[in-house]
């Protein structure tokens, strides 16, 4: 009698645990379905994206002077001042060109001009990853067009263009104080702008502005002088004693 009784609970044991064991495996079969349909739907909407952009690509590749639309919509938005940032810059793409055909210097010279032209490094958040986005290409493909097409990393290329930058706006707009003058030129830190500039010109931006308005109000001095040398001695008026003086010597 015992004997069945221990069987008895056994069996029961045995089929409890069958139950929780096909509730668990259950539960997980059902995450990982909602888990690989999340995915699915991930996946489709990218495909659908990149269809998109497919879409457009062969658009603008059809059209005729889609070059010069996509130039003119390139500049829309832009404020024109100093210190304010490209408002439309990042919704934006570069014109439709046929990268995949170029080497790394033609590639370096193509992505190099489009960031100078549309003043990309104005940005302060522009770096290898936006430029991925910007030319749909990968950060190996960029990395190796500057190193090999430009003899220089991409890092350091934006970073002379925000120098450049910076260096004409000071001088062209001298009322700018140097943090306007670092933001205008797509620095986020005042103190990053001023180390970068100290290493490349030896020279901190105050020290550097001085020299330069000095230089131009020379060369303003300088236009102003007649050509020939010396300017010409102007004639002494005579006063009334001294044509009296002459007369009494006659």
């Amino acid at each position: 009698m015992e004997e069945m009784t221990v069987i008895n609970i056994v069996i029961v044991a045995v089929l409890v645990t069958a139950v929780a064991v096909y509730l668990f495996m259950r539960r997980q079969k059902d995450a990982v379905q909602d888990e690989m349909n999340r995915l699915t739907l991930r996946l489709t909407e990218m495909e659908l994206k990149m269809e998109a952009e497919r879409t457009i690509n062969n658009m603008l590749l059809a059209s005729t002077g889609s070059s010069a639309v996509v130039a003119g919509v390139a500049t829309m938005g832009e404020t024109g001042s100093a210190g304010e940032p490209i408002a439309a810059g990042k919704e934006r793409k570069a014109a439709a060109v046929d990268l995949s055909a170029m080497d790394d210097k033609e590639l370096f010279e193509h992505i190099s001009r489009v960031i100078r032209d549309e003043e990309l490094f104005r940005w302060p958040d522009f770096n290898r990853a936006a430029a991925m986005e910007q030319f749909s290409l990968s950060a190996a493909r960029i990395g190796g067009a500057f190193m090999r097409g430009g003899g220089m990393g991409m890092p350091e290329f934006v970073r002379n263009c925000r120098l450049d930058y910076a260096c004409r706006l000071m001088v062209e707009q001298p009322e700018l104080s140097f943090t306007e003058v670092g933001e205008a030129s797509g620095y986020q830190r005042t103190t990053t702008f001023y180390h970068d500039f100290k290493a490349r010109f030896g020279m901190p931006p105050a020290e550097y502005r001085a020299q330069q308005l000095k230089q131009d109000d020379a060369t303003a001095i300088q236009s102003e002088q007649p050509q020939g040398g010396e300017p010409k001695e102007q004639p002494q008026e005579i006063t009334e004693p001294e044509k009296n003086n002459d007369v009494r010597k006659q």
